[in-house]
């Protein structure tokens, strides 16, 4: 799907909802106004700053494989992945149950699409790569609307399913301690996680990783690869977005890039205030970690100041329905995302990600992250499943499974290490890679390589 195409799709669902960030847990709309025009004298300095950030786009790929190490590894082969054999499972089997919880049915949702992506890896695991030792997959479904109650009531149906061997998450933001009590120690394989709960279990693989883990690589992209020697950040008061934010700064501190942070209240009508305040007019680059419905606002008060959009980078948190209508296009600028942009190409597990989804008459949701995430979370979950064969499914037996997985990880990290972080045992990736919107009607090109946090930066608490 071009990028053309894919704001038209995005526009016509309204779904689109991003990876990166806990900020993601409120989505409000905003409205639109013509933004001004830069006035101010940061100016030049700014377009200077613009053109040499431009510049980095066709080297910076290269040049943060180069710094990981070389050529990054890449799953194509699904069936081969998922450790099953080429074919249809057999029907007349009993299948083996997999439990599945996600928020959806509420007021807000964060990734309802996450459930299709585990839709069609069920259906891509049973009718072609051979079920779980020629069993099928079944999915157990449970829905959190809004409450600890809907989350207990989840955990509670899971773990007295005695069926039911381990339990795939998507973003779930209230409930889940609840859920995770119930459970007892039914292992939880999570894709994206917006909350601390689920980085704290012992239990749980946070496959594509948590919101601080994901966020702290910037600093190393900024310093090796944009070559950043200072950074402005802008925060939303709220827990969505300090624990994010706190992460980030940090990651920058530890990276050696002076930053400053600034917080502003979450009715704030205008964004230039807390930009000024960071220093945003002069820094090399400026970083919002906010809700969506500040999306239009952040671009706009950056106009206003004469910051261009070359100079931001951001989590896919502005990539909605409401920020292309509101101003004609995505804001150009450089996005984060700890999984495949599944419309590029270029990455090697994309056209047969693709073949997949068009295979199943669901083509509309390439290039949707939270699809390609929920894919990736049951295929590796049928992976660690295969590997222990059908008789010999166990707890202990997946939490080894887990514990012991290294990646490449299906449409996300090249690297894999649950338990990396004694206080986040959960947390499996904190790899991070870097694309650029061009504008509609262009590609979106990879600005950068899957990179790290840098060395020796600890997470806040």
């Amino acid at each position: 799907m071009s990028p053309d195409a894919l704001v038209g799709e995005i526009s016509r669902r309204g779904k689109l909802v991003t990876l990166a960030a806990a900020a993601a847990l409120v989505a409000v709309s905003c409205g639109s106004s013509k933004a001004a025009a830069p006035t101010t004298a940061a100016t030049t300095a700014a377009a200077t700053t613009a053109a040499a950030a431009a510049a980095t786009t066709a080297a910076t790929a290269a040049a943060t494989t180069a710094a990981a190490g070389g050529k990054l590894p890449h799953v194509t082969d699904y069936v081969a992945y998922a450790g099953g054999k080429a074919g249809a499972a057999d029907k007349s089997m009993t299948p083996i149950k997999i439990g599945y919880v996600n928020q959806q049915g509420g007021a807000v949702e964060i990734g309802p699409t996450n459930q299709d992506g585990a839709d069609i890896a069920v259906k891509f695991i049973n009718e072609q790569a051979g079920g779980i030792g020629g069993h099928p997959i079944q999915l157990v479904k449970c829905l959190i609307a809004a409450t600890e109650e809907d989350g207990q009531k989840c955990g509670q149906q899971l773990a007295n399913d005695k069926g039911v061997v381990a339990v795939v998450t998507g973003a779930i933001a209230f409930g889940v301690e609840s859920m995770y009590a119930a459970l007892g120690d039914r292992p939880v394989v999570a894709g994206v996680s917006v909350n601390a709960v689920d980085t704290n279990q012992k239990n749980t693989a946070v496959l594509f990783g948590g919101a601080q883990y994901i966020l702290a690589p910037y600093a190393t992209f900024a310093r090796d690869v944009l070559k950043a020697k200072s950074a402005a950040l802008i925060y939303t008061e709220g827990p969505g977005t300090e624990l994010p934010a706190a992460g980030q700064g940090s990651a920058f501190k530890t990276a050696g890039i002076p930053i400053k942070s600034v917080a502003y209240a979450a009715n704030a009508p205008d964004l230039t205030i807390p930009l000024q305040a960071a220093g945003a007019t002069t820094a090399d680059i400026v970083m919002p970690v906010i809700n969506p419905g500040d999306c239009v606002k952040f671009e706009q008060a950056i106009k206003q100041l004469g910051i261009p959009d070359e100079k931001v980078l951001a989590s896919p948190i502005c990539l909605t329905p409401t920020v292309a209508q509101a101003l004609g296009d995505f804001p150009k600028w450089i996005y984060a995302i700890a999984s495949s942009q599944t419309f590029d190409t270029t990455d090697p597990g994309v056209p047969p990600y693709q073949a997949i989804l068009k295979g199943q008459g669901q083509d509309k949701f390439i290039g949707d992250p939270w699809v390609n995430v929920g894919f990736g979370q049951v295929l590796t979950l049928a992976k660690f499943l295969n590997a222990l064969g059908p008789d010999k499914i166990t707890t202990d037996g997946i939490l080894q499974q887990m514990h012991a997985f290294q990646g490449p990880l299906a449409l996300g990290s090249p690297k894999i290490q649950c338990g990396k972080y004694p206080k986040a045992p959960g947390v499996c990736n904190d790899l991070t890679q870097f694309y650029r919107w061009n504008g509609k009607g262009n590609p979106m090109t990879q600005a950068g390589d899957w990179v790290p946090p840098p060395d020796g930066w600890v997470a806040p608490n």
